[in-house]
């Protein structure tokens, strides 16, 4: 099969702007179109895959598809960019309709010159009907990609320190920086005490980069650890002043 190689210019913060009002105000009324899979792991020189997008809704729906590079910031702050040249991406469509009741696949191919790479492919979808004060709502929907080499960052590579309760005192912060090349990616965040354990979301774990963790937590906790689950191992890092933990909001 022969994919068109997709190029575009990219309005990002107007695209994620809009998203961010429909999903406030407009979602119910869109009958929760979706994309899946949401984010894909490739290790492989090219990574072969496919998108699906489901129109659960009553009217048809037009879509327009643009790749985009990325960096998240330490907080989790998303910033997007055109491509980067040094991947190469092949899409099977770039426009297309969805009837009512119906998905559309895309299928797609991808390589990076330098790995790991990463990127996002957003459908940016069209069609609904107006709202009451006449506005037109777009939705996007990301469908990330990761290519990996078969490595990926080492335990001895993770380094995790104390930021202490947040403001709200309803969390604890953590700053987890990786000192490595490879890309990691933590499944889940767990803060630990003698009164049980509270569940943190998982996150991915750039190479050479920080991000900073917050982690819920109550006061009758009495937390002692901060633990994280890899893929291929556990880490667990103690606090250096478990009696902070006191400080966290019920």
């Amino acid at each position: 099969m022969s994919f068109p190689l997709h190029k575009s210019n990219l309005h990002a913060a107007d695209r994620i702007a809009a998203a961010i009002l429909f999903a406030l105000f407009f979602l119910p009324l869109s009958h929760a179109q979706t994309i899946r899979p949401v984010i894909s792991e490739y290790t492989a020189k090219v990574a072969k895959g496919s998108i699906e997008l489901v129109n659960p809704g009553t009217i048809p729906l037009s879509v327009i598809v643009e790749p985009k590079s990325f960096s998240v910031s330490e907080k989790g702050a998303i910033a997007y960019r055109p491509l980067d040249k040094g991947i190469q991406l092949k899409l099977s469509a770039m426009s297309f309709q969805i009837p009512p009741q119906q998905s559309y696949f895309i299928f797609y191919e991808a390589r990076a010159d330098v790995l790991p790479a990463w990127f996002v492919i957003y459908a940016s979808i069209g069609g609904f009907r107006k709202t009451s004060s006449g506005m037109n709502i777009r939705l996007d929907l990301p469908h990330t990609v990761y290519i990996l080499p078969k490595r990926s960052v080492e335990k001895s590579e993770i380094l995790i320190s104390e930021l202490g309760p947040t403001p709200d005192k309803a969390h604890l912060g953590f700053r987890v920086t990786n000192t490595g090349p490879w890309f990691g990616r933590a499944l889940s965040s767990e803060l630990t005490g003698r009164s049980g354990a509270t569940q943190g979301s998982g996150f991915p774990i750039f190479p050479h980069s920080t991000r900073i963790v917050e982690v819920p937590c109550h006061e009758n906790q009495a937390a002692t650890a901060l633990r994280l689950r890899l893929r291929n191992f556990k880490m667990e890092e103690p606090l250096s002043n478990p009696a902070e933990s006191q400080a966290c909001a019920p």
